[in-house]
């Protein structure tokens, strides 16, 4: 179990570790969109992250506990198994298309438990 707080440290290093580098910045304005584009999913993991909390199915499914701990293992797991072996396609404003992969949930695992 991780605390919400964990989470978001461990998402944020996840993000400036293993998505920010990936960045291009010799582009037009190429190092401003990567700090605009880190600021804002910095700012979509804090508010998703309380607002998933908050749906009373992830407590139904022990995922979240009395005390408002996840279960970083068992979301982890779930989330492995959704993902196909060619990576799992995301469109991110001003970024444009980013892929992950199983091996990305379990660094952002890694992440949220080294705090």
């Amino acid at each position: 179990m991780a605390t919400i707080s964990q989470i978001e440290q461990g998402a944020v290093k996840f993000i400036d570790a293993e998505v920010a580098p990936k960045i291009p910045t010799n582009i037009p304005n190429g190092q401003i969109k990567k700090i605009a584009a880190v600021a804002g999913a910095v700012y979509v993991v804090r508010n998703g992250l309380r607002k998933a909390i908050a749906n009373p199915v992830l407590s139904t499914i022990g995922a979240v506990n009395e005390d408002g701990d996840i279960d970083v293992d068992g979301i982890a797991e779930i989330a492995v198994s959704q993902i196909p072996e060619n990576g799992f396609k995301v469109t991110v404003p001003i970024l444009g298309e980013l892929t992950f992969f199983r091996e990305d949930v379990e660094k952002l695992k890694t992440y949220i438990k080294e705090g």
